[in-house]
C-alpha cells in the first residue's frame, strides 16, 4: 500500500468522477478532516461516505487502494469500485478515472495523443501511424517507429523451448511504446504511460467491427480506422497462449475478424498496444 506526506495542517484534495462508485466529485471544500488519534482520520464527502485513512508516525497518510503515490497536495480521484489513484488529465481539461460505461455513445474517444480510450471497458489502444504498406520484420536495427502501422514482429525467440515471450513483440515494441528505448526508438512514453502491454485475445476481438472494411462488405481491416488509424487487414498477435499447446499464441485476423493461433517463434504478425484503462 502506498502513501503519501501530507501536512495535517493543509487541506486534502479529493477528486473524482466516481466517489466510492457514486457520481459527482468532492472538492477541498466538500469534505472534512476528522482526526482520530491513534488510527488516523477519516474524510467524509457530501454522501456521507468517510474512508478512515491511516497516519503513520513519520506523517505518510495511506490511502486504501491507492495506484500511485502523488505528490503533497496533488489531487487524489476514486475509480470503479473505490480504488484510489492520480487524477488523469481528459480531452476537455478535466481529471478523473475512467468509469466502465456500457452505453456510451460514441463508445471510443479519441485522446489527441496516440491513444484512444474504449469508454465500455476502460481500456486504452495505441492509435497507429503511417499508411498501409509493405509489412517490415523488426529488428534492433529497423523500426524506430514502434507506432507504424506496417511492424511486424515475433512473438517468441525461442526461450523455454520456444514458449518464452521473448520475441521482438516484447523486447522491441512493447520496449519503445513504453519509452525504454531511447537509444533505438522513440523515446517518449505512448500518452505519458509505460504500462502498455499486448492484449489478450478478449480484448483484441472486442476492436473488431463488423460493419467496417471487409466484414462490411468494403475493403480493408474490420475496424474504424477513423477511431484507431491504419490498419492492416491481417493478423495481430494477442499476449494469450493456446493453453493446450504452449509453443503458440493466439492472434485475430482484420481482415476477415476471425481469431486463430499460429507457433509463436516461426512467425511475425503485426500488433497494437493496449493499457488497462485510466
Amino acid at each position: 500500500m502506498e502513501g503519501y506526506r501530507l501536512r495535517m495542517w493543509n487541506r486534502l484534495l479529493v477528486c473524482g468522477l466516481a466517489l466510492l462508485g457514486l457520481g459527482g466529485a468532492a472538492h477541498a471544500d466538500d469534505v472534512k478532516v476528522q482526526p482520530a488519534p491513534g488510527a488516523g482520520f477519516v474524510v467524509t464527502d457530501t454522501t456521507g461516505a468517510s474512508p478512515r485513512l491511516q497516519v503513520r508516525e513519520s506523517g505518510d497518510v495511506l490511502l486504501p487502494g491507492l495506484l500511485a503515490a502523488p505528490a503533497q497536495n496533488q489531487r487524489v480521484c476514486f475509480g470503479p469500485a473505490g480504488i484510489l489513484g492520480g487524477c488523469v488529465a481528459t480531452p476537455d481539461g478535466g481529471a478523473g478515472l475512467c468509469v466502465p460505461d456500457a452505453t456510451a455513445a460514441p463508445r471510443f474517444v479519441d485522446n489527441g495523443d496516440g491513444t484512444v480510450t474504449d469508454k465500455k471497458t476502460c481500456l486504452m489502444w495505441e492509435k497507429k501511424t503511417g499508411t498501409v504498406g509493405v509489412g517490415v520484420v523488426c529488428t534492433p536495427a529497423t523500426c524506430a517507429d514502434p507506432h507504424d502501422v506496417n511492424n511486424r514482429y515475433t512473438w517468441s525467440a525461442g526461450g523455454a523451448g520456444g514458449t518464452a515471450a521473448d520475441g521482438t513483440v516484447f523486447t522491441q515494441f512493447l520496449e519503445g511504446v513504453n519509452g525504454r528505448l531511447c537509444a533505438t526508438s522513440t523515446c517518449p512514453k505512448l500518452g505519458g504511460h509505460s504500462d502498455w502491454r499486448l492484449p489478450l485475445l478478449s480484448e483484441l476481438q472486442m476492436i473488431v467491427d463488423p460493419t467496417k472494411g471487409n466484414c462490411g462488405g468494403g475493403s480493408g481491416a474490420c475496424i474504424d480506422e477513423t477511431v484507431f488509424g491504419p490498419t492492416v487487414p491481417n493478423f495481430y498477435w494477442s499476449s494469450s497462449t493456446n493453453a493446450g499447446i504452449p509453443l503458440n499464441a493466439w492472434f485475430v485476423g482484420f481482415g476477415n475478424g476471425s481469431s486463430d493461433y499460429n507457433t509463436k517463434t516461426f512467425n511475425d504478425f503485426y500488433v497494437r498496444a493496449v493499457r488497462g484503462g485510466l
